[in-house]
C-alpha cells in the first residue's frame, strides 16, 4: 500500500468516526426557517459556533447506503463485512468503512399539491400524516408541499405537531400545474449538506407538466448519485382504475410513463416504490419504509484506480445467498444501493 492510500484510509476512518457523533440537522429548526443547510442558517443565530479554519484534503472514498432484502422484501439484518462485495466498474474493490447503521432518521416528507389529476385527500394528506405517526421520537422530519414550486411547510423537527400543523394548509390546491423534477432536484440538492441517514418520502403522481426547469434526466442523474434514498409512493392509482375504460391510449401511456418516473427516481437511490389503491395498503408502507431505513449497512471504499475522467462510474455490490430464515436451505437475497458516482474532473 503506497504512503498516500494509507493516508488516505486513515482519514476516511477518521471521517467516518466523527459522522457517527454528530447525525441529521444540529437543532429543531420548527417550521419559519428555510430547510437546512441553507445559507441563511450557516450564517445567521446568536447560538452559532465560532468559526475554525479547516484543512480540506482530496479523500477519494467512495460512501453508500446498502439495503439487503430477500425475495419477500424483508430487510436483512445481522450481516457482517465478509458478507459484502463491492465493484466499481465490474472491477472489485477492498471495503475500508463498514457498519450497519441504526441512527435515527432524516426524512423529508415531498408531497405533491395540485389539481393536476384531481387532488385527493385520501392520496396525500392521509398518507402523510400516517406517516409522521410512524416515526420515532428522536427522528428527524420535514415537510414540503409542491406544485409550480416546491415550498417548505415545516422545516426538520422532532415534533409531530409542528408537522400536522403544516399539513393543516395542504386544503385546497391553488394550481393545476406540478413541477415534480424540479422539486425532487431541489430537496436532493437541500440534502447534501445534512449528516447521517437521510430519505425522502415522495408522495405524486409521477407527473410533471413540463414547467420545470429541471428535466426529468438531471433529476434522475442527481438521484443516481445521491446520498439520500427515494421511497416514493404513487398517487392516484384507485381514481385511474376507476376511470380506465375512460382513458385514451395516449393519457394511459402518460400514466405509464409517470409511474416509471416514480419508480425509477426510487431505483436509483436504493429506495422503492409502491403504487397502492386502497388506503388500507398504506400502514404496510409505512412500516417498510421505516424497517428499510432502519436496517442498512453504511460502506465505503477508495477506488483501486483513482478516476478524474469527470464520467459516471457504475457500483456493485453483491451479498451471497445465505440461510436467513434458519431452514438449512439458502435464500436468494436482493441488494439495493445508489447506481453510482460521477468522477471529478481535473
Amino acid at each position: 500500500m503506497t504512503i498516500r492510500r494509507l493516508l488516505v484510509l486513515v482519514i476516511a476512518i477518521f471521517m467516518v468516526a466523527g459522522m457517527t457523533m454528530a447525525q441529521g440537522p444540529k437543532k429543531d429548526v420548527g417550521k419559519d426557517v428555510p430547510l437546512p443547510p441553507g445559507s441563511d442558517r450557516s450564517t445567521a443565530g446568536k447560538d452559532q459556533l465560532p468559526q475554525v479554519p479547516s484543512l480540506s484534503i482530496d479523500v477519494d472514498v467512495i460512501s453508500l447506503d446498502v439495503v439487503v432484502t430477500d425475495q419477500s422484501g424483508n430487510p436483512i439484518g445481522g450481516l457482517e463485512k465478509k458478507h459484502f462485495r463491492v465493484f466499481d466498474d465490474d472491477v472489485e474493490q477492498s471495503v475500508t468503512n463498514f457498519s450497519p447503521t441504526d441512527a435515527p432518521l432524516t426524512v423529508v416528507i415531498l408531497a405533491e399539491f395540485s389539481n393536476t389529476f384531481g387532488y385527493y385527500f385520501d392520496d396525500v394528506v392521509g398518507p402523510a400524516a400516517g406517516f409522521i405517526n410512524s416515526l420515532r421520537p428522536d427522528d428527524w422530519a420535514a415537510l414540503i408541499a409542491f406544485d409550480i414550486r416546491p415550498e417548505i411547510l415545516t422545516d426538520f423537527t422532532k415534533n409531530k405537531n409542528e408537522l400536522f400543523d403544516g399539513l393543516r394548509r395542504m386544503r385546497i390546491p391553488a394550481y393545476s400545474e406540478t413541477c415534480l423534477y424540479d422539486a425532487v432536484y431541489d430537496t436532493l440538492q437541500r440534502l447534501e449538506r445534512v449528516d447521517g441517514k437521510k430519505a425522502i418520502f415522495l408522495l405524486s403522481t409521477g407527473l410533471d407538466t413540463n414547467i420545470s426547469k429541471h428535466t426529468y434526466g438531471e433529476a434522475l442523474k442527481k438521484a443516481e448519485t445521491s446520498d439520500t434514498m427515494i421511497y416514493s409512493v404513487g398517487m392516484g392509482q384507485l381514481a385511474r382504475l376507476y376511470f380506465e375504460t375512460r382513458l385514451s391510449n395516449l393519457d394511459q401511456i402518460t400514466f405509464l410513463q409517470a409511474d416509471n418516473v416514480m419508480r425509477s427516481l426510487a431505483e436509483a437511490t436504493g429506495g422503492a416504490s409502491w403504487f397502492p389503491r386502497f388506503q388500507g395498503e398504506y400502514p404496510s408502507i409505512y412500516q417498510a419504509v421505516s424497517a428499510n431505513l432502519r436496517n442498512q449497512y453504511s460502506i465505503g471504499f477508495i477506488p483501486k484506480v483513482r478516476k478524474t475522467d469527470g464520467k459516471f462510474h457504475k457500483i456493485r455490490v453483491e451479498v451471497p445467498n445465505l440461510d436467513v430464515n434458519h431452514d438449512g436451505k439458502p435464500d436468494k437475497l436482493k441488494v439495493r444501493h445508489k447506481k453510482g458516482y460521477y468522477a471529478p474532473k481535473s
